[in-house]
């Protein structure tokens, strides 16, 4: 009986790590025809990371963390990019700013930020691309929790970061 109990614990643990594999493969994700993003198959959909957001993926196992939202344009491009920063630097205890370089996507202008900080004791990590089209300003954040997960996940992040595309630019 010990030995079928050992075996089927065995079976079960094999099962579970099998069914934890992800197959690496892309998905782009059209959203609401007004931009693309391309993310890898272990994000799932999510609706609970930000309210409002028009995209939200995750993987809670990697806590790895998604969001794309866009504001009407009402204030020049260095005010909204302040306002959005210090909303993140705000939720961290000593955020710092590690590197903030600007960026052509797609047509669109913008800034590509990396802030970390403690929150809880534990440190995040936040990858932020803040762009400015016409209309609209988009900001694409990607927050994971360690060091260890932003160095693993590090090229990942920046893949998806740099997969916003707008449709009409």
């Amino acid at each position: 009986m010990k030995h079928f109990i050992r075996l089927s614990l065995i079976a079960l643990f094999g099962l579970s790590l099998f069914s934890c594999k992800y197959s690496y493969k892309d998905e782009t994700i059209n959203v609401k025809n007004e931009f693309t993003m391309t993310v890898p198959d272990y994000l799932s959909k999510a609706d609970n990371l930000k309210a409002n957001a028009d995209f939200q993926y995750s993987n809670r196992f990697r806590n790895m963390y998604v969001v794309v939202f866009s504001d009407k344009k009402d204030k020049d491009f260095q005010t909204y990019y302040n306002e959005q920063i210090a909303v993140i630097k705000k939720i961290l205890e000593k955020p710092m700013v590690n590197d903030s370089i600007p960026v052509v996507i797609g047509g669109a202008k913008g800034i590509h930020t990396e802030i970390a900080g403690k929150m809880q004791g534990e440190m995040i990590y936040y990858s932020i691309l803040t762009l400015e089209t016409k209309d609209k300003f988009y900001q694409d954040c990607i927050w994971t929790r360690g060091e260890d997960r932003k160095l693993k996940y590090g090229k990942d992040i920046e893949r998806i970061l740099l997969s916003f595309k707008l449709i009409t630019p």
